[in-house]
């Protein structure tokens, strides 16, 4: 009777063994069993859109008109922004009514508002930000 209690006891503590191995192989990313390690899914781009924006720029009698959507390095994180629309608005528009009419004309203006969304929002939001693009763009 001994002899059978401890060999049950040792294949217990073998499938243990194994399936401790198994569980720790898909936590920490080692191969098990010649298979090769699994990889997390790499995050999916995504855009948001912020909608229309007008408001008045730093020149008196000039205004600025945009559509902006944001590419984001992570699609599945939209509701983040979605959740902080107004903040990032409201921001967005600080930044604008501080920009001049000769700071955005052409395509340099264009291209520099670009980038200053991209730092000031990613600040904001973690790096999230790859892109900001303008579906429309019209400075008076």
């Amino acid at each position: 009777m001994m002899k059978g209690q401890g060999l049950l006891v040792a294949v217990v503590l073998l499938a243990l063994a194994v399936a401790g191995y198994a569980v720790a192989s898909r936590v920490y990313g080692f191969p098990f069993l010649g298979l090769p390690a699994p990889r997390s899914p790499e995050p999916v781009p995504g855009m948001y859109n912020l909608g229309l924006m007008v408001t008045n720029l730093k020149d008196p009698g000039r205004f600025i008109r945009v559509q902006i959507e944001l590419e984001l390095y992570d699609g599945s994180k939209a509701n983040l922004v979605s959740q902080r629309a107004a903040e990032i608005k409201t921001d967005i528009y600080a930044l604008l009514r501080a920009k001049t009419y000769d700071e955005l004309v052409g395509e340099d203006g264009l291209r520099n508002l670009q980038a200053d969304l991209v730092e000031r929002l990613n600040k904001k939001l973690a790096g999230l930000v790859k892109n900001v693009y303008f579906s429309e763009f019209l400075i008076q």
